[in-house]
């Protein structure tokens, strides 16, 4: 084929006398395209693959696009035939829209070609992962805009809905919340291997164990809790804390420097990367307490895992912890800022960098009250399995399925 030949099917494929041709619901279900910008490890995959098998599980023909060729071990869980890596290339994405006749995208952290592929008779609705600090209020409004135009946008919070309504003053027409769902079936998996047990880890039997678990970030900000678990150990020595998360970033850099100067060190350890299957056994077998204190969340699967697995939880005041707040195992305390919507992404990565956060005095009091309280929180933090079905990936899919239903009908 030459280039005039090609040129002459491509305008057949995409348009009708200027009009972008449209793409028609052939089958019986919709079909499924997941629209990612990367896709490598970490807390948003999980939630997109999770969405990717649930989907699938309802009998939906799905396909992951990747705008960037990054990816990893998540990546090797989707079918080779069901990924597509378009290199922000649009007549590759839009070409893959009419090939494999997708008439539904699910964006996630991005929105490329969104207003082409709504042209072209696509259906569309976003999930907003987190707060978007590192927008300008011009681009956050310009942003809105745009979104607004999806068939339905989905935060995974209210704390997530309240900022984007704060700082956009949008209608709340299109949006509807829904919480990240958890694999339940993997959590209750209760292999563990060696080199994660507590021998291997050198916890003594009388140690009170502390979990964080968040990939090593600015607004994860472990940092702060190396100034807290200096003030913590004072009074309670056998208290250890556990960092479980990936650290192939900058950050994880600055952390290590605050590490080894800490005189907590001792106490605390980042424990070697381990598969997730594995999650629900540490959580058991390994943590007494699990602890988020963040400055920035959407909606944490680590928070969700933490309550499947029955533990006591200590938290900022991000995220879904204000979901979950009511629960008696629970403590939530304020961040290291005053207020969200005021705090910008360059004060936060500044506020990173200090291990005397301005929430460190109230975090170790939480972490007191839990560890003098112990077996109490750990009794309360035991939900009934009905309470738990609202955190199930199950549940999450059947509300991602009946938005389907009402864009497609749109």
């Amino acid at each position: 084929m030459n280039i005039i030949e090609f040129f002459y099917r491509w305008r057949e494929k995409h348009k009708t006398s200027g009009i972008p041709k449209q793409i028609k619901q052939l089958s019986e279900k919709p079909i499924i395209g997941l629209v990612v910008t990367t896709f490598d490890k970490g807390g948003l995959e999980q939630v997109v693959l999770n969405l990717y098998s649930g989907y699938k599980s309802k009998g939906y023909k799905v396909y992951m696009m990747c705008q960037e060729n990054v990816l990893g071990v998540m990546a090797m869980q989707i079918e080779p035939d069901e990924m597509l890596v378009f290199d922000s290339k649009l007549d590759t994405f839009l070409d893959y829209l009419y090939d494999k006749n997708i008439n539904v995208l699910h964006y996630h952290y991005n929105v490329f070609a969104c207003r082409e592929a709504k042209a072209r008779g696509v259906h569309i609705m976003y999930t907003m992962h987190n707060v978007y600090t590192w927008k300008s209020d011009s681009e956050i409004k310009e942003y809105s805009k745009l979104l607004s135009e999806m068939g339905k946008l989905v935060p995974v919070s209210n704390f997530v809905k309240n900022y984007y309504l704060a700082r956009t003053f949008t209608k709340q027409d299109n949006i509807k919340v829904i919480y990240n769902g958890i694999d339940f079936k993997e959590l209750s998996c209760d292999m563990l291997p060696e080199y994660i047990g507590r021998s291997a880890l050198g916890l003594q039997a009388d140690d009170v164990v502390l979990g964080f678990v968040a990939s090593f970030y600015p607004v994860k900000y472990q940092i702060g809790m190396i100034g807290v678990m200096e003030e913590l150990i004072k009074q309670y020595p056998k208290t250890k804390l556990l960092f479980i998360g990936n650290s192939e970033n900058d950050y994880y850099k600055e952390f290590v420097r605050e590490y080894n100067m800490s005189t907590a060190k001792e106490n605390m350890q980042v424990v070697p990367y381990f598969e997730h299957k594995y999650m629900g056994a540490f959580l058991r077998k390994i943590i007494d307490i699990f602890t988020l204190p963040t400055l920035q969340e959407g909606c944490s699967n680590a928070v969700l895992e933490a309550v499947f697995c029955d533990k006591p939880l200590v938290l900022t005041n991000v995220g879904n912890a204000m979901d979950i707040n009511h629960l008696k195992s629970c403590e939530v305390v304020h961040t290291a800022y005053d207020d969200v919507i005021k705090t910008s992404n360059e004060q936060m990565v500044r506020l990173s960098l200090f291990k005397d956060s301005g929430n460190k005095r109230e975090l170790v009091e939480a972490f007191k009250k839990v560890i003098n309280q112990l077996e109490k929180y750990k009794k309360a933090a035991i939900l009934p399995e009905e309470e738990k079905k609202q955190y199930e990936t199950a549940y999450m899919i059947e509300q991602y399925v009946n938005i389907i239903e009402e864009v497609t009908r749109q």
